[in-house]
């Protein structure tokens, strides 16, 4: 027989969502009734982590014959035939044409519709860098450059002089998550766990997972049976108990805002707009659905700002560079393409901008079975809200002589990651005054105040 000893000695474990209705439903779904509808209002930001550095020079290549030839000479075994990329619409301010990875037909689409733009040569830097610089060996460097530790750290911290554990992402939530008094539930959602990029002082990301109900659950509190009615009972009473000792009276609160959001997700996902865009059974195409899914409910939730994190690790292609690109890429195209048609389908798209990020890009030379740690590379932003069809930074020329190659094909970043952020930072609603808060070196590469940092957002 279960007892409350015995429940209170299997210790409450938050484990799988599960479905039914517990008695603090009503406190989480009372609670956010009173929030204003946000939709006119609504942003979101989605980052993909595509962690253990991605090789982007094989995601974006040079398509004109000249820029080919470079990059093939330089590349060598891991050179993808020319004849079998798939060239993009336009050039960049240099007149050079660019194609993408062969199994990455949706990035191809997205970009000449133009709801997609690419950053080229983006990384993390401590202060502004040229080949001058580079020549004259009186340079600083991030702290561990090279190491996945530290740089997958500074992309999502924007710190690159410092180990800090506020991400970003965290410091915005910190900002604005005040403004958004009736929103109980966290402004930055993870569909993987715990992570720097949005964590703050104040603020923490709240954990989904991909299942229909989303949101995790105690064991047994919403099982509509006689186990689960006396799960429920035992809890709530606990809950219910005035607590004199201050730690608990903490702990109380807590748990009871952790069940009340939990319920509130599972909710209002019950009531989620059904999605007749198809998305892949795999990890990041289930992580996409689900964000769609959350974005379709952000009026029953409360939600005015929303960021959204998912990590795709396996990116560490020391060997197999162009047997794991090819069986990769084509899930983050797919998922991709298949959340910006669900954007559409919700009528959400210009409210939502999805963004790359990576430790770094990867040695342009080959090590005889794949590429090393290199440092800058390229990126995708996708939106409604994005100036699309275009390239932003500077694609840097492939050749061996080129100043910016400080060894191996690694290229020095000539767009800061700081740069890249505040675009993104500024159109979801931080101010200028700001910034310099959220995005710390800020300063060091862009005249706060002065516009628009690199241009690719349409209203930022």
């Amino acid at each position: 027989m279960l007892t409350r000893r015995g429940l209170l000695q299997r210790g409450l474990l938050l484990g799988g969502a599960a479905t039914g209705a517990g008695s603090l439903l009503q406190l989480g779904l009372v609670r956010r009734a009173a929030a204003q509808s946000a939709s006119g209002d609504y942003r979101a930001l989605v980052c993909v982590l595509l962690a253990g550095g991605n090789d982007s020079f094989n995601m974006l290549v040079p398509w004109d014959s000249d820029s080919y030839a470079g990059y093939a000479s330089m590349r060598s075994d891991l050179a993808l035939p020319r004849s079998a990329l798939r060239p993009l619409a336009g050039s960049d301010s240099a007149g050079r044409a660019y194609a993408v990875h062969p199994g990455m037909p949706g990035l191809q689409r997205l970009f000449n519709e133009s709801d997609a733009a690419l950053l080229n040569n983006v990384g993390a830097l401590v202060a502004p860098l040229d080949s001058a610089a580079i020549a004259a060996g009186n340079w600083p460097v991030p702290l561990g450059l090279f190491s996945h530790a530290d740089q997958i750290q500074q992309w999502q911290t924007a710190v690159s002089d410092a180990r800090i554990a506020q991400g970003w992402g965290g410091r915005i939530a910190d900002l604005l998550q005040a403004s958004s008094p009736y929103n109980g539930l966290a402004m930055n959602i993870s569909l993987s766990g715990n992570n720097v990029f949005q964590s703050g002082n104040t603020t923490t990301p709240y954990s989904i997972t991909t299942d229909e109900q989303g949101a995790r659950s105690l064991n047994g509190y919403t099982d509509d049976s006689p186990g689960g009615n006396f799960t429920r009972a035992v809890v709530d009473d606990l809950l219910a108990s005035k607590q004199q000792q201050l730690l608990r009276r903490e702990y109380g609160d807590r748990f009871t805002e952790a069940l009340a959001t939990q319920q509130a997700v599972s909710g209002a996902l019950a009531m989620a707009q059904p999605l007749s865009t198809p998305f892949g059974a795999d990890p990041f195409g289930q992580a996409m659905r689900q964000i769609a899914r959350m974005i379709s409910v952000r009026d029953q939730l409360g939600a005015s700002r929303q960021t959204f994190f998912v990590t795709v690790g396996g990116w560490d292609h020391h060997d197999g560079l162009l047997e794991n690109q090819a069986s990769m890429l084509p899930m983050i195209d797919s998922g991709l393409l298949a959340f910006r048609d669900a954007l559409g389908e919700l009528g959400a798209l210009p409210m939502v901008t999805t963004f790359t990020t990576s430790d770094f890009a990867r040695t342009l030379t080959s090590n005889g079975k794949g590429s090393d740690h290199g440092w800058g590379g390229q990126h995708i932003v996708m939106g409604g809200a994005v100036n699309g069809g275009r390239y932003y930074g500077e694609y840097p020329d492939i050749h061996p002589d080129n100043p910016l190659d400080v060894g191996r094909g690694v290229y020095v970043p000539t767009t800061a990651t700081d740069l890249y952020f505040a675009e993104l930072a500024r159109w979801f609603g931080v101010s200028d005054s700001d910034l310099s808060t959220v995005l710390p070196n800020l300063e060091r590469f862009y005249s706060i105040g002065s516009g628009a940092p690199l241009g690719f957002m349409l209203d930022g």
